[in-house]
């Protein structure tokens, strides 16, 4: 009985798929805007660096409020400080961080009147470029021998002579010290002394992704996506001052962005004469 009912089934959605793909057409897509973005973590704050964001992609229609969208991007995020002031922060310096990603995001949108629609999904990005200037120049980190920023696990390391237990786990400064403590190191000896900060980011990002998309033109659609790290990009050790000497404290970052864009959809006019025709021969 149950393999009659599933063969029914099957041979009912096959009927059905001609009639479906006849009224729903696979729609080109064209992106082009900005990003506003931060790190959360780094101790800059605000929306303050503007990154580039471009691609194209493909809207597969599921039925006629919803779609599944595959995009293929160039997206530009990092953070940006102007000046050496610190208000009350851990970071007295100037900051230019630039992220470059491929990403891939796969969305669903679900659509109001042909009008509005709502996208809600999540995103692969690798990295394939990073800049990092502090003060305006490139970062160096001493602890590995005055090399710049790069990428690798984004982790905190014992510094050579210091072996202990493993630190990719440490979230907080208490954390950390409970660690290098426990691992026989006196406690008169400082924390910034046996272990080094880390100098590079992840390679991957995962994010979720959530849109609202604005049909202006036919074709034509203004969209706001905000996008958020589900995992650090990056665990980072600030220090108490300058010279960085003390330690104060330890922080995970997450890309943080805002972006606006201008979407151009291919066969949209095409799509939508095909459901009213559809929707007409099933009255």
């Amino acid at each position: 009985m149950k393999k009659s009912r599933i063969f029914t089934l099957l041979l009912a959605l096959i009927m059905a798929t001609p009639a479906f793909l006849q009224a729903q057409i696979i729609k080109g897509e064209v992106f082009f805007g900005g990003n506003g973005c931060q790190v959360d973590g780094d101790e800059c704050f605000g929306y303050k660096k503007i990154g580039f964001h471009a691609g194209a992609g493909a809207l597969i229609p599921i039925t006629n409020w919803m779609d599944v969208g595959l995009e293929v991007l160039f997206n530009q995020k990092g953070a940006y400080k102007r000046d050496s002031i610190t208000y009350g922060n851990a970071f007295p310096h100037a900051y230019n961080l630039t992220l470059n990603y491929a990403e891939v995001p796969v969305m669903v949108y679900f659509t109001d009147k042909e009008k509005v629609s709502f996208g809600i999904g999540a995103s692969y990005g690798r990295v394939v470029g990073i800049k990092e200037l502090v003060d305006g120049l490139p970062s160096q980190y001493n602890d590995y021998g005055d090399v710049g920023i790069g990428l690798g696990d984004g982790q905190l390391h014992w510094k050579n002579g210091f072996n202990g237990p493993d630190l990719s786990e440490v979230n907080d400064i208490d954390q950390l010290a409970e660690i290098v403590y426990g691992a026989g190191i006196s406690d008169t000896v400082n924390i910034a002394a046996v272990v080094a900060n880390s100098c590079t980011y992840r390679p991957r990002d995962f994010n979720i992704c959530a849109d609202l998309r604005f049909r202006v033109w036919e074709g034509i659609h203004v969209e706001l996506r905000y996008q958020y790290s589900l995992s650090p990009i990056r665990t980072r050790l600030f220090y108490q001052n300058a010279p960085e000497t003390l330690a104060m404290k330890i922080r995970q970052q997450y890309n943080n962005s805002i972006t606006l864009r201008v979407v151009y959809i291919f066969n949209e006019h095409r799509s939508k004469g095909n459901k009213a025709e559809m929707k007409a021969k099933q009255q």
